[in-house]
């Protein structure tokens, strides 16, 4: 069983949990990229991944190079850029009910490329999932278009493909959003959203079964969270069924790739048996524990996450 995930690498400098930007002395440094994060989540749950991207040349990217090849995630399809520069992003990490606050996101030259490398139909041979999300797409209208392509030739093999909404101001207008996402809906098969992304997309009346009526998808996973930040679930919507996984209470260490480990786990699961209940499960569980996860990348286990699921929370596991 192959994924193949297809999106920017980035690194995020973020204040320490709690502190304001103007009085920070110091800041903690992640590798991410919500592509690369699942790609990274799924290897750790046992799921073989390839990562496709480019890099900037020199010493930033021979570092991006060493530390996602370290993860166990394959990049025989990610080519250099030569003097490039890599995506990055500020943020100031809020506790409920003060959010995280993005001061600054600067896309890599992914962003500036009017032409991509990418054979899709020799890259996704071989692959049972291919996986993207808004931020790929957001990046440029040329990025759009590629997705779109790979899309297009993920459906003529067969291959399922997923997608994260994943709506970001920094990157896209509502409108831009709008626009170049509405030509790529109809390739997608299993949606990663919130309702308020659904919402943004098709306007505040929207319904699932309007959605679902209008586009081929399969399946509608929908984070389920607290006003007030102490639990975790998910929703599963088909166009006739829809389960509710538990609701896991959590603690805020990091809220960077909550979403990213959920569909990992959500993945992971469903690839391997096709239980859409079972893997609603392992999706809301691995979100919930990455809120306790320093860094943009969970890095479960399976044993972690069914330990949980048939034993229990335990303080400590000996």
């Amino acid at each position: 069983m192959k994924v193949l995930t297809f999106g920017e690498a980035l690194f995020r400098l973020s204040t320490e949990r709690g502190e304001r930007f103007p009085l920070a002395d110091r800041m903690d440094f992640y590798l991410g990229g919500t592509e690369l994060n699942i790609a990274a989540n799924l290897h750790s749950l046992g799921v073989e991944t390839e990562w496709v991207s480019c890099l900037p040349g020199g010493r930033t990217g021979e570092l991006m190079r060493e530390r996602i090849v370290s993860l166990g995630i394959d990049i025989s399809h990610v080519p250099t850029i030569a003097n490039g520069r890599p995506g990055w992003y500020l943020m100031e990490s809020g506790a409920s009910p003060r959010p995280d606050v993005v001061l600054g996101r600067f896309a890599s030259s992914l962003a500036d490329q009017s032409s991509f490398p990418f054979d899709w139909k020799k890259i996704l041979s071989g692959s049972q999932l291919f996986h993207t999300s808004g931020v790929a797409a957001g990046l440029s209208e040329s990025m759009t278009l590629e997705v779109k392509k790979a899309m297009e030739t993920a459906r003529s093999l067969k291959i399922p493909v997923s997608y994260d909404f994943n709506y970001r101001k920094h990157l896209w207008t509502t409108e831009e959003s709008v626009r170049r996402q509405k030509d790529l809906f109809p390739f997608i098969n299993v949606l990663f959203c919130s309702m308020s992304d659904l919402e943004l997309f098709f306007g505040k009346d929207v319904s699932l079964k309007f959605v679902f009526e209008k586009y081929p998808l399969e399946m509608i996973v929908l984070t389920e969270r607290n006003a007030d930040e102490t639990t975790f679930g998910i929703k599963v919507v088909t166009s006739t069924t829809t389960f509710s996984s538990q609701q896991h209470r959590i603690h805020l260490i990091d809220r960077i790739g909550i979403g990213d480990s959920m569909a990992a786990g959500f993945l992971a699961s469903w690839l391997t048996d096709k239980d859409i209940t079972k893997a609603a499960e392992w999706g809301a569980l691995a979100g919930a524990m990455k809120y306790g996860i320093k860094g943009d990348m969970a890095l479960l286990r399976p044993n972690e996450i069914e330990s949980i699921l048939t034993q229990g929370y335990r303080g400590i596991s000996r």
